[in-house]
């Protein structure tokens, strides 16, 4: 999509909202649901425990019901996210995030990383869309080509630079390494911080084909965008 196609419904065809604070209850995911369908947003993405309450919530709708694995640390062992993932599958969800363990790629164990990236899409044999989270806040530049590589290596196809928990921005520079490392064909979501049409012009222009904003402001942002 070019920049000067950037329509609000456009927009929300591009974004994920979620609730997936350890505070989120019932009413929020509720909320939540009732928002992406109102705004024909592509994803909606809870907690593991609230998948089975937000995936009939969606039902018919053109909104996918995400849920992560291994969040929001990545440091979960690895059989522990593989069970996570194929329950997941059992409860229906649609796409799925999985937290790399930042841990092993700050510690240089690069192969062991993408072990267990590996060790998850295999679990998922491709039955759904699997975005590998690198949190590039925690990382320096050199990280994040080194994790951007392990996830390529995994065979990821989708690349997402961070959970939105660490209060760390993504920025344009952020998406141009990991896009240097995925190529052309993979996808790039750009989540933690965005805030704004500028922002979202700007991180794509770097590479970013997909958004992860917080509910309220993607809501704001779509209308903004107008029709």
């Amino acid at each position: 999509m070019s920049l000067d196609d950037l329509t609000g419904h456009a927009l929300a065809r591009m974004v994920d909202i979620s609730a997936v604070q350890a505070q989120h209850g019932r009413a929020d995911v509720e909320a939540l649901a009732r928002h992406a369908l109102e705004g024909d947003f592509v994803a909606a993405h809870v907690l593991p425990s609230w998948l089975p309450v937000l995936r009939p919530l969606l039902e018919g709708s053109t909104t996918n019901a995400g849920s992560p694995v291994g969040f929001p640390s990545g440091g979960s062992a690895t059989a522990v996210k593989v069970a996570e993932a194929r329950w997941l599958l059992e409860h229906g969800v649609q796409e799925m995030d999985v937290v790399m363990n930042i841990g092993r790629v700050r510690s240089g164990e690069l192969a062991a990383a993408a072990e267990d990236v590996a060790a998850v899409l295999a679990a998922v044999a491709g039955a759904v869309p699997v975005k590998v989270i690198l949190e590039v806040g925690l990382l320096d530049e050199d990280q994040v080509r080194a994790a951007a590589q392990a996830a390529v290596d995994a065979g990821a196809a989708s690349l997402k630079t961070g959970t939105g928990w660490q209060g760390v921005a993504t920025t344009p520079r952020h998406v141009e390494l990991i896009r240097a490392v995925a190529g052309p064909g993979r996808e790039i979501k750009a989540s933690g911080g965005v805030r704004s049409l500028d922002q979202i012009r700007a991180l794509m222009a770097a590479g970013a084909t997909r958004f992860g904003i917080n509910t309220a402001v993607a809501v704001q942002l779509v209308a903004e965008a107008g029709a």
